[in-house]
């Protein structure tokens, strides 16, 4: 087995989840799933009724993402690709932005009488017949799904304009979060490929000779503590669990709201986001 970024040789298991074998490149830190492992149905998955009622935390969330590409973005054309409902899309659209989408599965909810253009093509084949090109590409929770990362930062190329950027957001498998919990939730091996460290997105973008911008990494509080709360499922006795939970959360909590701004600035938070530029 072949490291698909590094090429590597060096590749260990790192864990089993649910049966399944997680890997990791020694050398450049990508963990992943053996290529020849089935997919399975996801739709469960994506709720929109569950998405609703997290959407205050959402819009929260891709607030900070706007600020990003206000920041970094030198044109007003954007590609989100793999929108999901479309939420963010349509909060980039309200703030003044030209967007298109591609979201070949899932219903654009959030996108309907806006006059954003959907397609309902994956990224390979929306590059293979487009003449559009773009200042931004936007892939929020979606490198980790896909079969062939080095090909689809070629495309990425291929579609942006000159000092274009990608911002992408990924979970991170390296984060506290993950090494903590009993059952990691971002592991979701029914459909995630790719599980990214920092080296490993270095060396996937250096590469092909992209100009790194922006990189950080973080968690949002309910994602951090739903995840933990897993940890005491096993426990039978309820008393008990609910005790040890009080007694956990009692000493956690003050050292994880002092110290999490610090973890993730090491990249220790669950989630990471990094912006790459296009050069010549």
């Amino acid at each position: 087995m072949q490291c698909q970024i590094c090429k590597s040789e060096k590749i260990e298991i790192y864990k089993e989840v649910e049966n399944t074998p997680i890997y990791q490149c020694l050398d450049c830190k990508l963990a992943f799933v053996d290529p020849k492992t089935a997919r399975k149905k996801t739709a469960h998955i994506y709720s929109l009724e569950d998405y609703r009622k997290r959407e205050g935390q959402f819009k929260k969330r891709y607030k900070s993402v706007i600020d990003l590409v206000k920041t970094y973005a030198q044109g007003r054309n954007i590609l989100e690709v793999g929108a999901g409902f479309g939420l963010l899309s349509s909060m980039l659209h309200r703030s003044g932005f030209e967007v298109d989408v591609l979201e070949p599965d899932v219903p654009p909810y959030y996108l309907e009488n806006l006059s954003a253009s959907i397609y309902k093509d994956n990224l390979k084949e929306y590059a293979q017949k487009t003449s559009k090109s773009y200042d931004v590409l936007i892939l929020y929770d979606v490198l980790e799904h896909v079969d062939d990362p080095v090909k689809i930062v070629a495309l990425f190329r291929q579609l942006l304009k000159k000092k274009g950027i990608v911002l992408i957001q990924t979970p991170n498998y390296l984060s506290l979060l993950a090494r903590i919990v009993r059952k990691w939730s971002w592991w979701m091996i029914e459909d995630h490929r790719y599980f990214f460290s920092k080296k490993s997105f270095d060396i996937l973008f250096n590469k092909q000779n992209w100009k790194l911008l922006f990189y950080t990494s973080y968690e949002e509080w309910p994602d951090f503590k739903k995840n933990l709360d897993g940890n005491f499922t096993r426990i039978t006795s309820h008393p008990i669990r609910t005790l040890l939970k009080i007694v956990f959360f009692a000493f956690f909590i003050p050292f994880y709201f002092l110290g999490r701004k610090i973890l993730w600035k090491s990249g220790k938070g669950g989630l990471q986001i990094v912006i790459w530029q296009v050069t010549l």
